[in-house]
């Protein structure tokens, strides 16, 4: 694959006012250790190649949340903000207290510029959250407990579960539990409740004793994602998707989805995201794009495509020529992928 030199510039304002990453679906990658702060992001519709310096990602901690705004929290400072990288907007938070711990995830419960949006930091290894809302002054920590780890009684002291992923819609954060789905809503505390819900019974997947789930949220759509595995190995067998119905309701479903139609899930292991209108930027719809390094590769190991239509998997390696170390990729969307979407509901 040919490696593109940069044409999308370096900062919003710098390059004629275009956004620094592009305006279309992109699997980014962070250079690490790299001195000049480089991203190279590739472009899904037609898998170019671009190496340049975001000086908002280089210069911060960040995240990106299924929205598309990058939370922000500047390297060795206690300074948070939300980052629209289209437009270049941004939106100050509270000042942090304290650092950030390694792993986190950052989730919105709607556009940001909508009445009383939720900004919830996930601490991923141990059952905390830090949380306050667009125009707050500080951020609230907050401890939970949604139960033990299931081990076996020789194993002491109980571990606490520690959510790991979740799905905005309709203002609520949805956590998906073994035989329940939880959601966690700020009204104006954090309150955590649950919904039974139906299960689907789906034929047995040959030959596979493990899968990975991916919860995947967007528009008022809550949906998982299973990639099932040969045996115990890395080797992929299947996907499927499943879609949450009725969330309004005391009780819910889960059915399983076979037609997308013009959507597509992006996920991996950073961040989860879901684009309501692949055609709008080129896509086919009715696909699954996910990274799978099990044997984390410095590049992030391959891309995996699942086509819903014909059941097929295609693989690839995006950065085949790049050398230098990147870490893990990420998916950035353009935040008005759904933002009309997510207003109305």
């Amino acid at each position: 694959m040919e490696k593109e030199k940069d044409t999308v510039g370096v900062s919003v304002h710098g390059d004629g006012g275009r956004p620094p990453l592009g305006s279309k679906p992109l699997l980014v990658y962070d250079h690490g250790f790299d001195p000049n702060g480089r991203q190279t992001a590739v472009s899904i519709a037609d898998m170019s190649v671009h190496t340049h310096v975001v000086p908002e990602l280089s210069e911060n901690n960040f995240h990106v949340t299924p929205h598309g705004w990058v939370f922000l929290n500047g390297l060795g400072s206690l300074r948070a903000r939300l980052w629209d990288p289209l437009s270049g907007e941004s939106l100050a938070l509270p000042d942090m207290e304290h650092d950030l711990p390694v792993h986190w995830k950052c989730y919105l419960s709607d556009v940001p510029t909508a009445p009383s949006c939720v900004v919830l930091l996930l601490y991923i290894t141990e059952p905390k959250f830090l949380y306050c809302r667009v125009g707050d002054t500080h951020w609230i920590t907050h401890e939970y407990d949604v139960g033990d780890v299931n081990l076996p009684p020789s194993y002491a002291p109980p571990r606490r579960r520690v959510i790991q992923q979740a799905g905005a819609v309709g203002g609520k954060f949805y956590i998906l539990e073994k035989g329940k789905l939880g959601f966690l809503d700020f009204s104006p505390a954090p309150e955590f409740s649950y919904h039974d819900y139906t299960p689907p019974v789906p034929e047995p997947v040959d030959g596979s004793n493990c899968c990975r789930s991916h919860v995947a949220a967007s528009g008022g759509e809550l949906f998982v994602v299973r990639i099932y595995h040969k045996g115990f190995t890395p080797e992929i067998l299947t996907v499927r998707v499943y879609k949450f119905d009725d969330l309004a309701g005391p009780t819910t479903t889960l059915r399983e989805v076979a037609d997308l139609g013009d959507k597509v899930l992006l996920l991996s292991d950073s961040n989860q995201l879901l684009l309501k209108s692949a055609s709008k930027y080129g896509l086919k719809g009715n696909r699954i794009y996910f990274m799978h390094n099990v044997l984390e590769e410095p590049d992030g190991g391959l891309l995996h495509v699942f086509d819903l239509d014909n059941q097929s998997l295609d693989t690839m390696r995006p950065c085949q020529d790049m050398t230098e170390l990147m870490c893990c990729p990420f998916w950035m969307l353009p935040t008005d992928h759904d933002s009309a979407q997510e207003v109305e509901n």
